[in-house]
């Protein structure tokens, strides 16, 4: 972790400081959090809400502690003639493991065939992202001018992604967020969120890209401002400092992440502790605001 400390600008009338740390994050697994043959990898499933039981993330030497694994998609096939050409280099029908008697049809997802063997299965699995950050950040401001004060805490999180897992595909007659709105639903309408269909299907159940969101943020996590009567009570016998405040608690996010909040820490819990970052669409963090009053005697 590296640290930078601004000195402060004073004036007769101004004053201002800043303050930030900087924290490198750990990329990847190490000997000592490996298993004991480093061929293994452990895995979790406990979290993801989909339709099948998978393993969604893994522990694995040399790649990103807890990095998220399951299938590569390249985008919608959006017509009959994208469907047709849905195949290996041999010229065989590409097949989807769990669901082999069932044809692939225009609005759903193109899975990657990572190894050419006409079937999208385990062995197609790839990382999809990792939950641990490249770095974190955190900035601290503050000024004073005639009485009147400010400070802020601002904190982010960058180089990392949010496996978004709101509702379970096993009935469709569940709850969707507004973002189904941009579905398929005819050629060119969508290239990211496929098909609806009356029952479940490989498009949702299966753990994909699909599920991946960047989550860099930075969050302004307090802003206080407020006003020090220390002038008007110089001649005061028995109260040497007063001031009043206003402090707001997570005031704003700057984010891409569509979801409620992309600081999600829910995980593997006492199994897979190393395990992390699935957004259940838990209640995110209320923003407070509080006022006070300091008196100082």
């Amino acid at each position: 972790m590296s640290k930078i400390k601004l000195v402060s600008v004073l004036t007769a009338l101004f004053l201002f400081g800043a303050g930030s740390s900087l924290v490198m994050g750990e990329e990847s697994s190490n000997k000592s959090l490996t298993p004991p043959n480093p061929t293994e990898h452990a895995t979790h499933d406990a979290s993801a809400k989909s339709s099948t039981p998978s393993e969604h993330e893994k522990h694995e030497v040399g790649k990103p502690i807890g990095f998220f694994y399951g299938y590569q998609t390249n985008g919608i096939l959006q017509n009959q003639d994208d469907v047709d050409a849905y195949v290996t280099p041999e010229g065989k029908p590409i097949v989807v493991g769990i669901e082999k008697e069932i044809a692939r049809r225009p609005g759903d997802l193109r899975f990657v065939d990572q190894n050419n063997d006409g079937v999208i299965d385990d062995a197609d699995k790839v990382m999809l992202g990792k939950p641990n950050p490249d770095f974190e950040l955190g900035i601290q401001l503050n000024a004073e001018y005639k009485g009147f004060f400010a400070n802020t805490t601002l904190a982010g999180k960058f180089g990392m992604q949010v496996m978004q897992s709101y509702r379970t595909y096993i009935d469709q007659r569940e709850n969707f967020t507004t973002d189904i709105f941009d579905r398929w639903h005819g050629e060119g309408t969508s290239n990211k969120i496929p098909r609806l269909s009356s029952g479940s299907s490989a498009n949702f159940s299966l753990i994909s890209d699909l599920y991946m969101h960047d989550a860099d943020y930075l969050r302004v996590a307090n802003l206080t401002i407020g006003y020090k009567f220390d002038k008007l009570l110089k001649k005061a016998k028995y109260v040497k400092g007063a001031s009043i405040y206003a402090s707001v608690n997570n005031l704003y996010t700057f984010t891409n992440y569509n979801g409620m909040d992309p600081e999600v820490g829910y995980g593997g819990g006492e199994d897979s502790p190393w395990a992390s970052g699935i957004d259940l669409g838990l209640y995110p963090l209320p923003r407070t605001v509080m006022f006070g009053v300091n008196v100082t005697f």
